[in-house]
């Protein structure tokens, strides 16, 4: 915490000592001119940073650079002016004081070119970049050329950022084919069709409502050149190892795009180790996005076990054994009567294997032991989801949307254990169908107010079947014969939910939005269990505490007012949700009434920072997996029941964030949160040597504080960016062990590191990065502490136009294990033929040929060392062709 805070002053030190230019942009009759450009630019009109002018005309700029710049003025409606602007000090002050512009009377301008060379363009709420002025022909698909956009960020999972605030959407030619799934198309389109990446700020995805909703989302809109445009075109991916390893990829990707109609189709098979699942996941789920065209916002997919375990330390590529095939078609069409039609269909079939070794030493009230385990997961999924959606626009300024999307899993699970050297074997199968239909109505009443309707119906089905070839049940029962156990589980959902919302512009900056609706939900969950012995015949015994039939309801009337206004400096706001519960758990009824208030104030200052401070209250309730009365069979020798009926957990929440300077040459985000939860779920846990009963209990008083700070630096002098990085968290909570008094513990966890970051030069660029964690646990009966290492350095090389060289190298120590390190080196060589429109590759991962690695957990009870299998080294070949 002292690192954060001693960083923290530093850099506002040094953000204070930048130059600052500064002054009022207003018109010839002096009234104040908002939302100015105000762009810095070099000798080469290259663009050092921009603003927009506030509310009241002022703007203020900071850099730290020295020499001779230019300072472009312009907005819609008035003509530019420049200035020449030099520095040669650092610290000094450059104010200009007020500037006045003169209006345009030959023509209205309908955008702003801040750069001769028209890399990018700013409009109100929205940057355009040039694709042609960032790409140098290497890119291989979309995200390789948005890496490269100034103030944009891709995440290693694909998802994208744009300044600190994470993209919603990525659409093509204004349709969004994708979804929260967008990293479909980003990692698989070609970039060589593309003209412009438009940044589109404050966006909405219903029209009606922009500029009335008060919306911070963040899209991108992707512009195709116009020789692309209606034409098919695509890549075609074919890559292998050698027959030993027996790995392989295919990938096809073919799409056409016109105003009126979009296809993308892909096909895609592979047992690299690849997770080609991240672009369709999310239509599974389903759609929890809170905005005023849903309803049930906190509906997720029922899940009441788990048989199958996945590794989510490293990249799928480095521990999923596996076996993917994927094919996906989304379709949109725009008829000219206004009605527009998407369809959007998956198949999928996945197989995953996952190796597992675990060292488990158990020390609590006089009883240690230690087991040891080997696992060998494998899971067999088929995915099939079909979405269909149909929207209408009407001539009054209205809308209706209607969409169902049906989906169904099979999911089948083989696996493998030894327990102690005993051989456990668990075969089992469970299905999932749902149904979900949304009904969405909008009317715009002016250019300041809107209605909107909502109507939601969800319904998931999913059995469970498996059977544990264990003697669990001959310890439990003391009978030697229970050599097998069964367990069948049936759980059903349905919800309906409606939602009317009132929204309402008093100014740009001024809003209301007022929300009445209900929420039902009924939930049914039943499971039964059955020991065999080792010729599968049925064991008697009394199994009435592991019988379930559990019937649980939920109404939820709510009303919301959320209000917010920001003024030139200030902005505040509020939300107040008031909720009527009612509640029926086998037919034990009870109601109760919940006022969830929220409030934050903020302050924006280019100079001193921003900052935002928000506290709220809420309250939340339970799911039928922590109200069911007996105990279920989760598999792996554990059970779990549940000691809580009905209740709703209140909690409060406390936040600050500060940030200052500008993205792209220098800035620093810091926020604190702190958490308290006056009731929580926590666990009773019944230890024997072969078994663990896990009893759900409710518990008081929870906190939780953590902090983050990232530090961002661009050197000039290495062309890099430099960012420090750092976090703390600590928790405290409680829980029993075999029925003795709740135990105190307290979790903190303390991180540090840096990144840099080369600007992305012709040649040779590079990024590179290291992190210490530092983890600490302490409780009544013990204490522990461990560090954990990791680091990585990536190096591109550009050889020329055709060649290109990527390597990437990963280091891990983890704390508390026998493992002294482990390393992970890839490479990738590039050969790009513009006259075939083709490139081949070859590359190597894991060439330092780690095997397996090392990865140690503690608990105020137990601590567990566990030993990850790693896909082994290989080399693969392949080629992508463009067409």
């Amino acid at each position: 915490m002292k690192f954060l805070c001693l960083s923290f002053i530093i850099l506002f030190l040094k953000i204070s000592a930048q130059t600052e230019i500064k002054g009022i942009v207003s018109s010839e009759n002096k009234q104040t001119v908002s939302r100015a450009n105000v762009i810095l630019t070099d000798s080469q009109d290259n663009i050092i940073t921009f603003v927009f002018s506030n509310i009241d005309g002022s703007f203020l700029l900071n850099t730290d650079k020295f020499g001779n710049f230019n300072l472009q003025i312009s907005a819609m409606g008035y003509i530019s002016k420049k200035f020449p602007v030099s520095i040669i000090k650092r610290g000094e002050s450059k104010d200009f004081k007020s500037i006045i512009l003169e209006t345009d009377k030959v023509k209205e301008i309908k955008e702003v070119v801040i750069n001769r060379t028209s890399s990018i363009k700013i409009k109100k709420d929205t940057i355009e970049y040039s694709a042609k002025n960032f790409s140098n022909g290497t890119e291989q698909n979309v995200e390789d050329l948005l890496k490269k956009l100034p103030g944009i960020t891709v995440l290693s999972d694909g998802k994208i950022k744009f300044g600190n605030k994470e993209v919603s959407r990525v659409m093509i030619e204004n349709d969004d084919l994708f979804e929260r799934g967008y990293q479909t198309l980003t990692q698989n389109m070609p970039s060589k069709p593309l003209d412009k990446v438009q940044i589109l700020k404050n966006y909405s995805k219903n029209k009606l409502l922009k500029n009335i909703e008060d919306s911070e989302s963040i899209a991108l809109n992707l512009t195709l050149k116009e020789d692309a445009k209606g034409k098919w075109f695509g890549n075609l991916l074919l890559a292998s190892t050698s027959y030993k390893e027996d790995m392989r990829q295919g990938k096809l990707n073919l799409m056409n795009f016109t105003k009126r109609k979009k296809i993308y189709l892909l096909l895609n098979a592979n047992n690299l180790g690849l997770n080609e699942m991240n672009g369709v996941e999310y239509l599974i789920s389903p759609s929890s996005e809170n905005d005023v065209e849903n309803v049930g916002t906190n509906i997720n997919t029922l899940s009441t076990i788990n048989l199958h375990q996945k590794n989510f330390q490293f990249y799928d590529k480095r521990t999923n054994f596996n076996n993917d095939k994927l094919a996906s078609l989304n379709y949109i069409y725009n008829f000219k009567t206004d009605w527009k039609l998407k369809f959007v269909t998956i198949f999928n079939e996945t197989e995953n294997n996952n190796y597992i070794n675990s060292y488990y030493k158990f020390n609590f009230n006089g009883l240690d032991f230690i087991n040891t385990e080997d696992k060998n997961w494998k899971q067999n999924n088929r995915n099939i989801v079909g979405k269909l959606e149909l929207s209408k626009d009407f001539t009054n300024n209205s809308n209706i949307q209607f969409y169902n999307k049906i989906s169904s899993l099979n999911e089948n699970n083989n696996n493998i254990f030894l327990f102690n050297e005993q051989q456990n074997n668990q075969i089992g199968k469970n299905e999932l169908f749902a149904n979900e239909n949304r009904l969405t109505y909008t009317k715009k009443i002016d250019s300041s107010k809107a209605l909107v309707a909502v109507a939601r119906y969800i319904f998931q089905n999913r059995p469970y079947d498996f059977t544990d070839e264990n003697d669990v049940f001959s310890h439990i029962l003391n009978n030697p014969e229970a050599q097998k156990v069964n367990q069948t589980i049936d759980s059903k959902m349905n919800f309906g939910g409606i939602k009317l919302s009132y929204l309402k512009k008093y100014a740009e900056e001024h809003s209301l939005e007022l929300q009445l609706g209900n929420e039902f939900r009924k939930d049914f969950l039943s499971s039964d269990l059955h020991v065999f012995n080792s010729n599968n015949e049925m064991v008697s015994f009394d199994k009435s505490e592991f019988i379930n039939h559990t019937d649980y309801t939920q109404n939820n009337i709510f009303a919301q007012i959320k209000y917010g206004r920001k003024g030139k400096k200030w902005s505040y706001g509020f939300t107040v949700l008031n909720q009527m519960i009612h509640s029926e758990l086998n037919q034990n009824q009870q109601n109760g009434f919940h006022v969830s208030p929220l409030a934050n104030i903020g302050y924006q200052n280019r100079k001193t920072g921003n900052f935002n401070l928000n506290a709220g209250r809420k309250f939340s309730t339970i799911s039928i997996n922590d109200v069911y009365a007996n105990y279920i069979y989760q598999g792996n020798r554990n059970f779990r029941q549940n000691n809580t009926a009905f209740t709703v957990l209140p909690d409060y929440n406390l936040g600050f964030s500060y940030n200052v300077g500008e993205q792209m040459s220098q800035y620093l985000n810091f926020n604190i949160n702190f958490f308290r939860s006056e009731d929580y779920l926590s666990n009773n846990i019944i230890v024997n040597p072969n078994y663990t009963f896990n009893q759900t209990i409710l518990v008081k008083n929870n906190n939780n504080l953590s902090s983050n700070l990232e530090l961002r630096k661009y050197l000039k002098f290495l062309k890099s960016r430099l960012s420090i990085l750092g976090s703390y968290n600590v928790s405290d909570y409680e829980n029993s062990i075999n029925n003795q008094p709740l135990i105190k513990t307290k979790f903190t966890n303390f991180k540090t590191g840096f990144e840099m970051k080369s600007g992305w030069t012709k040649f040779i660029n590079y990024e590179l990065g290291y992190e210490w964690a530092f983890n600490t646990i302490s409780s009544e009966v013990n204490s522990n502490d461990y560090m954990d290492q990791k680091g990585f350095a990536n190096l591109y090389a550009t050889i020329n136009p055709q060649l290109r060289i990527e390597s990437f190298l990963e280091y891990y120590k983890f704390g508390n294990t026998d493992q002294k390190t482990t390393q992970f080196l890839d490479i990738k060589a590039n050969y790009t033929s513009k006259k075939h429109n083709m490139s081949v590759f070859i590359q190597g991962n894991n060439l330092l040929n780690s095997n397996s690695i090392q990865r140690y957990s503690i608990s105020n009870i137990s601590e567990s060392l566990y030993t990850q299998r790693l896909i082994p080294r290989h080399i693969v070949l392949g080629f992508n062709k463009n067409f």
